[in-house]
């Protein structure tokens, strides 16, 4: 018996309150069919010439009648219903077309209605030149560049002196060493640095910075212990001083790169 287990087509169309198993017991499955062996038998087959004069297998083969050669094709008849038509070929007794010649429609030329087609030009050659012959002086390829590139001459420090020009050194390094002095020398080599020819834009910068970095702390000096005309300068000078003590290496590193690229002097502004 089908239950809702076996799909949905044996589902009832209305559900119900509980699925259970059908009371009715499962038919039960036929025997399967017991196969008959027939037994051997019980003599053993035995084979025996047979007795007397066989006639030649040669004689039994039936005798071939004249047939029709499978290398030469097949004669057609006319026959009523293809003759005198248009599947005839022929008209009357004027043959139109031999059966070898194509069909063709018979009307005007369809010279003035088909487009011109292009002429077809020939490929491009697209293949590669052939290999050179062996042993000539094309096949001898030169061999690859293995030269390494020179690195550029190294730059001197008297070069980079000259290059950022003694006026912005000098007052930096008399700042250093000095420190009421560094404000007032700060301020001289900013002013000279308008004469370096390298790199100008980041010189500038790097002034800017610190003098940034000297504002910020004479604000934190200011902030700290209240204004105080000597504090505040002492704040202002020790910051100058770093700066001093730090604008020299900075402003030869960005001389030595210029120089070292090789690159031309600025134009001046």
């Amino acid at each position: 018996m089908a239950t809702w287990r076996d799909g949905p087509e044996y589902a009832p169309h209305e559900r119900p309150a509980a699925f259970v198993v059908p009371p009715t017991e499962p038919l039960s499955a036929p025997a399967p069919p017991v196969r008959v062996v027939e037994a051997a038998p019980a003599e053993e087959p035995s084979f025996t010439v047979p007795e007397g004069a066989q006639p030649d297998l040669a004689t039994l083969v039936p005798a071939a009648a004249p047939g029709r050669n499978p290398t030469v094709p097949f004669e057609v008849v006319t026959a009523a219903v293809t003759s005198g038509g248009p599947w005839s070929g022929t008209t009357g007794a004027t043959a139109e077309r031999l059966p070898t010649q194509p069909f063709t429609a018979p009307g005007p030329p369809l010279a003035g209605y088909l487009a011109v087609q292009p002429a077809v030009q020939p490929n491009a050659q697209v293949n590669p030149a052939p290999f050179p012959a062996p042993n000539t002086p094309q096949w001898f390829a030169p061999p690859p560049e293995t030269r390494v590139p020179a690195p550029p001459p190294p730059v001197s420090i008297g070069q980079i002196w000259q290059a950022a020009t003694p006026g912005v050194l000098v007052p930096l390094i008399v700042g250093m060493f000095f420190s009421w002095l560094s404000i007032l020398m700060l301020a001289i080599s900013f002013a000279l640095s308008a004469r370096i020819a390298y790199r100008r834009d980041a010189i500038r910068r790097s002034y800017v910075v610190a003098l940034i970095l000297i504002a910020m702390g004479g604000m934190l000096s200011v902030l700290a212990d209240g204004y105080s005309s000597d504090l505040l300068f002492d704040a202002l000078s020790a910051s100058a001083r770093a700066a001093c003590v730090v604008l020299p290496f900075v402003v030869g590193l960005i001389v030595g790169a210029a120089l070292r690229a090789g690159e031309r002097p600025d134009r001046a502004g």
